[in-house]
């Protein structure tokens, strides 16, 4: 399986003040280090003028953007003046979604597409549930499909499948064990993403609402981003349990569909 992106904080002071430079992905398994790393930036007397500088960063998912929101209002009780200097413009670009949190109610989108487009390649991992798990997903999707989309679809598709693995490692029912399934499977109109486990899942129209600062909000991001998803409850052959997926219609390049290899090659990744 590909290795996950690393992560590292650098604090550098200078005459104006601090600046916490982060390298690496920024997501549910490294913001609180961030927070606890501004914490104790902000607790020196004379520190006024904080730059977080989020250049360096190659990703970042709701967790990430709850935990800068949190940094903003940690500045604000300690009287510190934060600048915050932006993330690349392909991560910056996909963070205007998180907008939509105030103004959207969620309702799945699952008027499915005609399923006769071609298979193309299909992907199907078991991820321990743990931190790291949306990091490693996050890695098998940058080796898929590799020159056949565009990267702004890449993206996408990353930053949604990484909130619904993120979801179901830090949301699952009490007593809910095992590893979480990923299923990435790519037709020749769209790429479908399955994130599943054997819980009980849960029902939309009972979600409470929840603050900016907490946590729950991957959905928000899936019903901005994606073109269709939905919920389902998984069969007996795939070991029963809750299903999240959804679909992202893409554009290939034309040898990515013409080739009779190209229509089915089915890939089993080792848990772990």
């Amino acid at each position: 399986m590909a290795a996950a992106s690393s992560f590292r904080i650098e604090t550098f002071q200078n005459e104006s003040g601090t600046t916490i430079k982060l390298t690496g992905e920024l997501d549910s398994a490294t913001c609180a280090a961030l927070i606890e790393r501004f914490e104790k930036t902000a607790r020196p007397p004379g520190t006024r003028q904080v730059v977080l500088d989020l250049a360096g960063v190659s990703f970042i998912d709701s967790a990430g953007m709850r935990a800068i929101i949190v940094i903003e209002r940690l500045a604000g009780q300690h009287d510190l003046s934060l600048t915050v200097s932006p993330p690349p413009s392909a991560v910056t670009e996909l963070l205007q979604v998180t907008g939509i949190a105030d103004h959207v109610r969620l309702t799945p989108r699952d008027d499915q597409p005609a399923l006769s487009a071609p298979l193309i390649e299909r992907i199907e991992l078991k991820l321990p549930r743990d931190p790291h798990a949306p990091g490693r997903a996050r890695a098998e999707l940058r080796t898929v499909l590799p020159g056949r989309i565009s990267d702004a679809d890449r993206a996408t598709l990353i930053l949604l499948t990484s909130e619904l693995v993120t979801n179901a490692v830090i949301h699952p029912a009490r007593g809910v064990e095992g590893a979480v399934e990923l299923r990435i499977s790519a037709h020749a109109d769209r790429v479908r993403v399955e994130v599943g486990d054997a819980g009980s899942g849960f029902d939309l129209q009972t979600l409470p609402p929840r603050p900016r600062e907490s946590g729950g909000h991957g959905l928000i991001v899936v019903e901005g981003l994606s073109n269709r998803w939905g919920t389902r409850r998984r069969t007996a052959e795939e070991g029963d349990g809750f299903c999240v997926w959804f679909e992202l219609d893409v554009d290939y390049a034309p040898e990515a569909t013409g080739s009779p290899e190209a229509t089915e090659r089915p890939v089993a990744a080792a848990e772990g």
